[in-house]
């Protein structure tokens, strides 16, 4: 073997990282970048840690979101008691007013249209919007929606994985239970305000109630694909499809429950796998993604292990093939697009 040719083929293949390294820090900058799932709200509600401070602890904070590019975060609240809880909409205004002091936070910016988003990247800044993770802060009324609303609400994920006033969740599959006839009043009044609806952990039949009901674009905000992983919280290609075809986008999680289901932390690698399922199924303009990122304990896929490290995807992406476009819609463009048909 000629030597000299060895090492200039190690040399060639270094040249082609570094390239390829420089245009994906090029696309990240360029894109509008938006994670359309975060728990980071709930350590803030139980002062685990601070928001402005970098922290050893969890996934997110504003610090590691700047390192990360991310223009948008969607910060989701849960509910302290899923089943059956009392004094929903306590917890709900609770959330709100530590949702009023995040964002207060200099160099955060309040959400509420994607202007505010599109004002946030231009300034530097790191946008915010609240969204609920359970129908129980509505508690059974359609006119709490409505205060949600005017109070900043912009995202409602209808149920966790158990039962509520709204519909079944996705462990409760088996009894085959969809929307209830609150859930259906709750969906067109969304529909109606400009609150983006979220399937994720609903039940299949409550899944295609939506399809059949909507009238406007719904998101899953954090799943998998199904035929990767089979976990009862991914998605069928056949729901992959009708999220496509509807409009809508399914946000590609990072939360290893939904990759491999074991204790080893997954590779960045098996995200991306589900992220290229994803493109082929529902269409290259309606997958985003929805890391996940402080609703699970550990650290995230190596080496992607915290938000601050998410232009490690935007490489990944870049190596396997996909066109800047095409990457930086999924970086967040998507999203953007189907937050301004609903939210305005």
């Amino acid at each position: 073997m000629d030597v000299k040719s060895v090492f200039t083929k190690k040399t060639d293949v270094a040249e082609e990282k570094e390239i390829r390294q420089e245009r994906a820090e090029e696309i990240h900058a360029e894109s509008i970048v938006i994670d359309g799932h975060q728990g980071t709200l709930f350590d803030i509600a139980r002062g685990i840690r601070k928001f402005d401070e970098e922290s050893s602890v969890g996934h997110s904070d504003l610090p590691r979101l700047r390192q990360g590019g991310v223009d948008c975060a969607v910060f989701t609240a849960f509910p302290y008691d899923r089943i059956w809880p009392t004094r929903g909409v306590k917890q709900g205004l609770e959330y709100i007013d530590l949702f009023e002091e995040v964002v207060k936070t200099p160099g955060v910016r309040k959400v509420l249209t994607t202007s505010d988003i599109e004002e946030a990247n231009k300034q530097g800044e790191v946008g915010i919007m609240l969204s609920f993770g359970g129908g129980e802060f509505i508690e059974s009324s359609v006119e709490t929606l409505r205060m949600y609303y005017r109070l900043g609400l912009r995202m409602l994920t209808l149920t966790w994985d158990e039962r509520n006033l709204l519909a079944d969740g996705a462990a409760f599959s088996a009894s085959r239970g969809g929307l209830t006839p609150l859930g259906v009043k709750v969906l067109e009044e969304a529909g109606r305000l400009g609150v983006l609806i979220d399937v994720s952990h609903l039940s299949e039949a409550g899944f295609w109630d939506v399809v059949d009901l909507a009238e406007v674009p719904f998101v899953a905000s954090h799943s998998n694909c199904h035929a990767l992983f089979a976990h009862p919280r991914n998605l069928t290609d056949g729901q992959l499809a009708a999220i496509g075809q509807a409009g809508g986008l399914v946000g590609i999680s990072l939360n290893p429950e939904y990759l491999t289901g074991s204790e080893e932390p997954p590779t960045l690698s098996q995200v991306v796998d589900h992220i290229m399922h994803a493109v082929e199924i529902a269409g290259e303009e309606h997958v985003g993604i929805g890391t996940d990122f402080d609703s699970f304990s550990g650290s995230g896929p190596e080496p992607l292990v915290h938000i601050g490290q998410l232009p490690l995807l935007t490489y990944e992406l870049l190596e396997r093939g996909l066109s800047g476009r095409v990457i930086s819609g999924i970086l967040g463009g998507n999203w953007f697009r189907v937050l301004r048909a609903v939210i305005g």
